[in-house]
């Protein structure tokens, strides 16, 4: 069964990336990039590293990208009204996801409650393990990131200026 979640969390994350890329609304761009770094943490449970599907979890979707919404939502950029027929499209689409949401959860219950009574196992993704690789192998590639988590911080803070400083508020002639 563990199988079919990772190919169910693998779909969804190829679909949330295509749709980070061809979304036209930047806001759809941000969740849909939430939706994807969601699949992303599943995956890394699925694969019994639980520190780092948490902690991406928690820092990307819970703050950076929270960060970025706010920031697109700041900006009050193009708003799209939707007709009756595409409202009707989306709730259908709704409908579907949230029953797929709630199997997805009943399932997760259900094995939580079944593994309360398993032997505690060993855990391969600890803070130990990972902390040792990742300031000696990768400390390049870790420091490369935050470098580049800090300059998206600056666009972000210099594109929300730019358009506070050019008056794009609703203020008529």
């Amino acid at each position: 069964m563990s199988s079919y979640f990772f190919y169910l969390f693998a779909a969804i994350l190829i679909f949330a990336s295509l749709a980070v890329i061809w979304a036209r609304n930047p806001l759809y761009n941000v969740l849909a990039l939430v939706v994807a770094i969601f699949s992303l943490s599943c995956l890394f449970v699925l694969l019994e590293a639980f520190f780092v599907g948490m902690v991406l979890l928690l820092v990307y979707a819970g703050a950076v990208l929270v960060f970025f919404l706010f920031v697109v939502m700041c900006l009050n950029l193009n708003a799209i009204t939707l007709n009756s027929v595409q409202q009707i499209r989306f709730r259908w689409w709704g409908c579907v996801l949230g029953l797929t949401f709630a199997f997805t959860f009943l399932y997760a219950a259900k094995s939580f409650i079944l593994a309360q009574t398993m032997d505690p196992s060993t855990l391969r993704g600890t803070i130990e393990t990972i902390g040792k690789i990742l300031f000696t192998e990768y400390l390049l590639p870790f420091e490369l990131t935050s470098l580049l988590l800090l300059i998206a911080i600056f666009g972000i803070v210099s594109l929300a200026q730019g358009a506070l400083s050019t008056g794009k508020d609703d203020e008529g002639p």
